[in-house]
C-alpha cells in the first residue's frame, strides 16, 4: 500500500473519532515532530487535523508532551483529545451562540448595545452615539481593555465605563477620540466580555450553561467555558499552558484544574472568593471568559470546523443558519493602508494579524509579508475562521470556503513576546511551519 493509498483507507475515518489509525498514517515526511523544541523559541506539543472537502482526513497529528500533576519531571503524551484553553477562538464559538438570539428576533445586530445590557454605554468623546451590538462583535466599537482587565468575580463590569465606579482606570477602557466607535478596529476581548453579559440579561441564563445548552451539547462536545460542564474523566486529560520561563517548563493557566463540576472564576484580589453559587447574571461578562476561556481538544474543533463548513448545520443539528453564518463571514471591517482606519495588530500599531473582520471571524485579504495575512499562501482569502494566541498557546480553526478543507490547529510553549515571525505574513514563524506542513501535497509513493 503506497502513502497516497492508506490516506484514502482512512475515509472511513471521516466521521469524528479514530485518531489512533489517522495517526499512524502520517509519515516522517509530514510530520509536525520538527517544531519540538526546549528552550525560549521551544514549542512543548503541536497537533493539527486537515479533512478534505468531503470530510476525508487529509491529515491528524499530535505530538509532543503535557505536564501532568505536580512533579515537574512526570509527562504524558499530547494527543489530539486532550483539552486545553483555546484562547480567540472562544470568541467566534461564543458569537454562534450568541448570534441564535439575533435570528430569533430578541436581539438587533444595530441595537444600543447599553440599552439592552441595563446601563449607559458610550464613549465619553461621543456621548450622543450608541455603541451598537454589531460594532462589539466587529471591534469597532471604541473600547480598549483597561488596567482592571479582567473584573474579577463580585464586582459588575459596568463600574468600568463609569466615571464614578471603581473600576473606570481614568477612562482607559475607551480608546482616543480619534478612534470613533464605527469607525475605527481595535481589537478588545471586553467586547465579547460585554456580549455574553448582554447574553444573560436578555435570556436569564448563565452564559456558560446557555453555550451548553445550544452549542456545545447538540454537537456533543465535551467542552465549555472556564472548564463549566466539561466531565470528569475529560478534565483529567487537561493539557496545561507553558511557557519557558528559567530553564524550565512553567504552568501559565490550568496547572490546577477545578475538580468536577466546579468552573475557574476570576476571583477579586482584594476581598474573600466568590463561591459560584452567589455569581448574579448579567453583571459580569469576565467570569466565564468569553473571549479566550473555551477548553476543549483538536478534535473537538475538527467537529466546530465541519459544522462552519456546512453552514451552521451538522448531523441534523441547526445551530446556525447559512444566512447568519454568512453574515458572520462578511467583512464589517476591512483594513484601509491608503487611510487608516484600524490597529491591526492586538494592541497600538499598524503592523499585525487583521486585515478584515466580520462578526467575531478573521477574514483573510491573501496580503503578504511580516505585516500581511497570507497565512495559507496563494488562497489565503479563500479562508476563514479565527486564531488565537495566549498564555503560551498558538490556536487556529479555519475552514476554507472554495473547495471545503477545514484546519484546526495548536501549538503550546510560544513566548509571549519577541519570538520569530513568519516569512510570508504576521503569523510566527512555527504557526507557518505547522501550515505548510499539514497543507503540503501527499507524496505518491511508487
Amino acid at each position: 500500500m503506497n502513502r497516497r493509498t492508506a490516506l484514502v483507507a482512512l475515509s472511513g475515518l471521516a466521521g469524528f473519532g479514530g485518531w489512533t489509525a489517522a495517526r499512524a498514517a502520517v509519515g516522517p515526511d509530514r510530520s509536525l515532530a520538527a517544531l519540538l523544541a526546549d528552550g525560549p523559541d521551544g514549542v512543548v506539543s503541536a497537533g493539527a487535523i486537515l479533512r478534505h472537502g468531503d470530510g476525508r482526513p487529509l491529515f491528524a497529528e499530535a505530538v509532543g508532551r503535557k505536564r501532568m500533576g505536580p512533579a515537574p519531571g512526570h509527562w504524558d503524551p499530547f494527543g489530539l483529545e486532550d483539552p486545553f484553553r483555546v484562547a480567540s477562538v472562544s470568541k467566534m464559538v461564543a458569537t454562534t451562540g450568541f448570534l441564535q438570539l439575533v435570528e430569533q428576533g430578541r436581539v438587533g445586530l444595530d441595537d444600543d448595545a447599553g440599552m439592552r445590557l441595563g446601563f449607559r454605554l458610550r464613549h465619553p468623546a461621543f456621548p450622543d452615539q450608541p455603541i451598537t451590538v454589531r460594532q462589539l462583535l466587529s471591534h469597532t466599537s471604541g473600547l480598549r481593555n483597561g488596567p482592571s482587565y479582567p473584573v474579577p468575580a463580585g464586582h459588575d463590569l459596568r463600574e468600568a465605563f463609569d466615571p464614578a465606579g471603581r473600576h473606570f482606570d481614568g477612562g482607559a477602557w475607551f480608546g482616543p477620540r480619534e478612534h470613533a466607535p464605527g469607525r475605527w478596529f481595535a481589537y478588545a476581548d471586553v467586547n465579547f466580555c460585554l456580549i455574553a453579559q448582554m447574553l444573560e440579561v436578555v435570556t436569564g441564563e448563565r452564559f456558560d450553561h446557555y453555550m451548553t445548552r445550544t452549542v456545545l451539547a447538540p454537537l456533543s462536545l465535551d467542552a465549555g467555558y472556564n472548564w463549566s460542564g466539561v466531565s470528569a474523566a475529560k478534565r483529567a486529560r487537561a493539557a496545561r499552558a507553558l511557557r519557558w520561563l528559567d530553564g524550565s517548563w512553567t504552568d501559565q493557566v490550568d496547572g490546577t484544574v477545578p475538580p468536577w463540576p466546579q468552573s475557574a472564576i476570576p476571583q477579586p484580589r482584594d476581598g474573600p472568593a466568590v463561591a459560584e453559587a452567589d455569581l448574579r447574571l448579567g453583571s459580569n461578562g469576565f467570569l466565564f471568559s468569553p473571549q479566550g476561556g473555551l477548553r476543549l481538544s483538536l478534535a473537538d474543533m475538527d467537529r466546530l470546523a465541519a459544522l462552519y463548513r456546512h453552514g451552521g448545520t451538522l448531523d441534523g443539528h441547526c445551530i446556525l443558519s447559512a444566512k447568519t453564518l454568512d453574515l458572520m463571514q462578511t467583512p464589517a471591517w476591512t483594513f484601509d493602508p491608503v487611510h487608516p482606519n484600524g490597529e491591526t495588530a492586538e494592541g497600538e500599531g499598524t503592523a499585525g494579524l487583521f486585515k478584515a473582520y466580520g462578526l467575531a471571524m478573521e477574514i483573510p485579504q491573501g496580503r503578504r509579508a511580516g505585516d500581511g495575512d497570507a497565512f495559507f499562501g496563494a488562497d489565503s482569502p479563500d479562508w476563514r475562521g479565527h486564531l488565537g494566541d495566549a498564555y503560551g498557546w498558538l490556536t487556529g480553526l479555519f475552514w476554507n470556503r472554495r473547495d471545503g478543507r477545514t484546519l484546526v490547529y495548536a501549538i503550546n510553549g510560544i513566548r509571549e513576546t519577541g519570538g520569530r515571525v513568519g516569512r510570508r505574513s504576521a503569523l510566527t514563524e512555527v504557526e507557518e511551519r505547522l501550515i505548510d506542513t499539514v497543507l503540503s501535497p501527499v507524496p505518491t509513493v511508487g
